[in-house]
């Protein structure tokens, strides 16, 4: 009988533990997806602070470097795409502002 409650202890003991260990590992995920997206809404490739590898690798100056090239030229040619965009939007609403003012003059006219 006391063998029962010893192999009782011991798997529930078991249980425990890995239903701890599972809760860990969900919130240590949950954190780093957390981390990613706010890295990818900063303009940031995902992993630059959140991959642990990275940081080891990242001892080098030179590695710095190439980051700061990259994300300025990111920025700029972001930018730019941004920039041409809106002026493209700015021409497609002043063509129509002008075709509705001249619909609208003509709709006057006729009554």
């Amino acid at each position: 009988m006391e063998t029962i409650w010893i192999l009782t202890v011991i798997f529930s003991f078991i249980i425990v533990v890995s239903t701890l260990d599972h809760r860990y590992n969900l919130r240590k995920k949950k954190i780093e997806a957390a981390l990613r997206m706010r890295e990818m809404e900063m303009g940031y490739p995902p992993g630059t602070y959140s991959n642990l590898t990275y940081r080891k690798l990242k001892k080098g100056a030179a590695s710095e470097a190439s980051f700061t090239e990259w994300r300025q030229g990111t920025n700029r040619a972001e930018l730019r795409k941004g920039i041409d965009e809106l002026q493209g939007r700015l021409a497609n609403l002043e063509t129509i502002m002008k075709s509705r003012k001249n619909s609208f003059e003509g709709f006057v006219n006729k009554e």
